[in-house]
């Protein structure tokens, strides 16, 4: 076989032994992909696997530190390098004796060939930028120095030396001179994106690379798009069907990494031909993606196929390719096929490879972008910006973001606590996807509208869809003192507007747009833009840690309007000038509780009920939340009155532990009973002692309630006597945001678990008292 064929020369890393192995039917074993509806793996499943091959890939290292590579002179320090880097990847300390020792190794390997020196790079600037700073550095010099013209990398064999090359000796077809310096200067994909993947971990690492580079590569992938979108190992003008999908993933992923660079140094055309050619690169993955093999490739590099297809998912923030949820599928392809000694393959590199993939697409999800049927912003970098920037801030974790195409089920919207909406022109939105959006508030989701470039028509046709959501609220500008603009950070105002929703601002519009600049920031260095988006990522966590990537969110569900059970009482939910809707699903959670586990037969909804209807007596019991300032008319306060003095009983709560609501609240109860007084209920009362329900000594409450008073650990209650009878019960600490699971920044409440214990006792007293 002549060096002018495609197939002389390896086409993945570690020599030509790895073709030949391909080629004379290495088993592979075929996969089928998980179907649609198919039980994805828990969280816990996906863990078990990383530890596994964790083991696995530590337990296969030699005694000199080093992973064996495949054949004893091709492309020495390969294989180590892309263990060290997947095992950094799946959280392994680099102190760990075994990635250190791995390091060490990679500091002695020769700068010789492109795969290894670019996953040097990698490994280095994963374990630690400021320790291998030297390291890193030497790396981006020496891949920049082996860039041809062409803007591509072939595999780094310096013609003057090589004949003495260890690469050069592995090529065993390759016998002359001359043959050496044409393999040499023959440049292919699987090269150029590992050098590609290197330059960019150097960089984010603080080495220079040229911005020449970038250009030229980027010329050069755009050049070399075959046509029907996808791309083929060797350059040159040839069929469609050379195009397969470890590479076409590949060189996507490398454009991405370009993009990034060269935002700042090229026109809005460059920008939008680059567009243009990844959308049809995704468009290919999308119509032949299938996890059975490499697409149009059968079973070679199959490995390659699926590290190559978590990059191009990841950099685009693509949560699909055409139905197909790629992690998902990937990780229950993966978790079912991994052997009990935590292997896949029969190669190394194919396990450090699918390790990748499970590593790092298992980051929880802050943010989604939603894919609506219109100019909806494709620009990934503002949010990769935003994750990279965060690190772990946010709850101690790594956090990710993916697009969310608009007709998904609510439970996939669900899936992260920020829904990004951006883009330019009119919001279109149809009839179905409206009602999730605003069904995703109503679950905790809090939804940012980002025009791109601050384009009227977009923030004019939000303003219109947020008037027919959500009537009872209008967007008002953001308090300088909200935690938006200080949770985390006090950055200047930005002018973002709001409505407020129950517990929290839980939509957001940014008439000026917040995406492009995070796409602008360098996500290495702070600046207030980046800031504001830790400051909004807290306020829409509550600052605690997210559920793992493959979590299946728990829709809260209100009961369905039923006939009540005989003799079922039903509880009133008083309707004032307030902000009475707090947190709708917190009570229906309780009662279904109590019919659970007391039997207590109560209506499973509370009934929206004023104070000044004939049927107020009807409620034994009446429930009043809220946050602000609220007040009663002199016809509802009669009301209340009278129904307290007949032995009704009241349940109220200030919601988040809210000081506004409080005031109100005590200031009401004094102006009806002023010869009598809130006062808090003793350690023995019934509802503390499991007179009725569980014994209550101990409480937890919320880190806001424990930073003001860390020595608090009992109930408090507050109470009013009527005619010897116990008729109000009062929290000044929130009881619902304990009882629905919706995290709330800033809440003054008790955990969840002391909510619904003490909630059920109260109302088990006040049914039987």
């Amino acid at each position: 076989m002549s060096l002018s064929s495609s197939d002389s020369l390896p086409s993945a890393p570690f020599g030509r032994a790895l073709l030949l192995s391909a080629i004379a039917g290495v088993l592979f074993t075929a996969f089928q992909a998980p179907a649609l509806g198919m039980e994805a793996p828990t969280g816990e499943q996906v863990k078990k696997a990383i530890h596994a091959a964790v083991d696995d890939l530590r337990g296969r290292q030699k005694a000199d530190g080093s992973w064996p590579d495949y054949g004893s002179t091709t492309c020495r320090g390969g294989v180590t390098g892309l263990v060290c880097y997947a095992l950094l990847q799946a959280g392994v300390s680099p102190d760990d004796k075994a990635v250190s020792a791995g390091l060490e190794v990679l500091k002695k390997a020769p700068d010789e060939a492109t795969y290894v020196v670019a996953l040097k790079a990698m490994a280095f600037s994963a374990a630690s930028p400021d320790r291998y700073r030297e390291g890193i550095q030497a790396a981006a010099d020496w891949l920049v120095q082996m860039q041809r013209t062409t803007g591509a990398w072939g595999y780094g064999i310096p013609p003057e030396s090589a004949g003495a090359s260890s690469l050069a000796r592995g090529l065993r077809r390759v016998r002359t001179e001359a043959q050496l310096r044409a393999a040499y200067e023959r440049t292919d994909a699987s090269n150029t994106q590992f050098a590609l993947l290197g330059l960019a971990e150097a960089t984010r690492a603080g080495a220079h690379v040229p911005i020449d580079v970038w250009r030229r590569v980027d010329r050069h992938l755009r050049a070399t798009q075959l046509p029907g979108g996808g791309w083929g190992y060797v350059y040159r003008a040839a069929d469609p069907q050379d195009a397969y999908g470890s590479i076409t993933a590949a060189s996507l992923a490398g454009l991405y990494l370009c993009a990034e660079r060269l935002a700042a140094h090229e026109l809005p055309d460059a920008t939008a031909d680059r567009a243009a050619i990844l959308e049809r690169g995704l468009e290919w993955i999308a119509r032949r993606y299938t996890l059975d093999e490499n697409p149009n490739r059968g079973a070679a590099w199959y490995y390659f196929w699926l590290y190559a297809l978590e990059r191009a998912g990841v950099l685009s923030g693509r949560r699909t390719f055409g139905d197909h949820d790629w992690f998902r599928e990937g990780t229950a392809l993966l978790v079912r096929t991994q052997n009990a000694d935590g292997a896949w393959g029969a190669r190394l590199y194919q396990n450090a490879l699918a390790l990748l993939f499970l590593a790092k697409g298992f980051k929880p999800l802050l943010a989604q972008r939603l894919e609506w049927q219109g100019e909806w912003r494709r620009d990934p970098r503002d949010l990769g910006h935003l994750t990279r920037f965060l690190g772990a801030r946010v709850g101690g974790q790594v956090v990710a973001w993916q697009t969310l195409p608009s007709e998904s089920a609510l439970a996939d919207y669900l899936a992260a606590p920020i829904l990004h909406v951006a883009g330019r022109g009119p919001l279109a939105m149809p009839a179905a996807t409206a009602q999730r959006l605003k069904a995703y508030v109503e679950q905790g989701g809090l939804v940012l509208f980002d025009p791109e470039g601050g384009d009227a028509a977009f923030v004019e046709s939000v303003r219109v869809l947020a008037g027919h959501l959500w009537p009872e609220a209008a967007f008002e500008p953001l308090p300088p003192n909200h935690p938006v603009y200080r949770s985390a950070h006090t950055v200047p105002p930005a002018g973002l507007e709001a409505l407020r929703l129950g517990c929290r601002a839980s939509v957001l519009l940014t008439p000026k747009g917040l995406a492009d600049a995070w796409a602008a920031a360098d996500p290495e260095r702070a600046n207030d833009w980046l800031r504001l988006g830790e400051n909004l990522a807290v306020y829409a966590t509550g600052g605690d840690p997210l559920p793992d990537r493959l979590h299946e969110a728990r829709l809260l569900e209100m009961p369905e309007d039923e006939t009540p059970p005989r003799g079922a009482m039903r509880i009133g939910r008083v309707q004032h000038n307030g902000d009475w809707r707090s947190r709708p699903f917190a009570m229906p959670k309780l009662l279904q509780y109590l019919a659970e586990n007391f039997g207590v037969s109560v209506y499973s909804r509370p009934v929206p009920v004023r104070l000044d209807e004939s049927r107020l007596g009807t409620f034994p019991i009446l429930y009043l939340v809220g946050h602000y300032t609220f007040s009663l008319s002199e016809a509802e306060r009669e009301a209340l009155k009278g129904y307290l003095d007949r032995g009704g009983f009241l349940l109220a709560e200030a919601c988040c532990g809210r000081v506004a609501f409080d005031g109100a609240f005590r200031a009401l109860m004094k102006d009806l009973f002023p010869d009598a007084a809130l006062q808090e209920l003793p350690a023995d009362h019934p509802i503390y002692s499991g007179k009725v329900g569980p014994k209550i000594e101990r409480i937890s409450y919320s880190a806001e309630v424990a930073a003001d008073s860390p020595d608090l650990d009992r109930p408090v209650l507050y109470g009013l006597v009527r005619n010897g009878h116990l008729v109000v019960v009062y929290s000044p600490y929130g009881i619902g945001a304990g009882l629905d699971g919706i995290r709330t920044y800033g809440a003054r409440c008790l955990a969840p678990a002391d909510a619904k214990r003490l909630a059920a006792n109260i109302l088990l007293y006040a049914l039987t008292d």
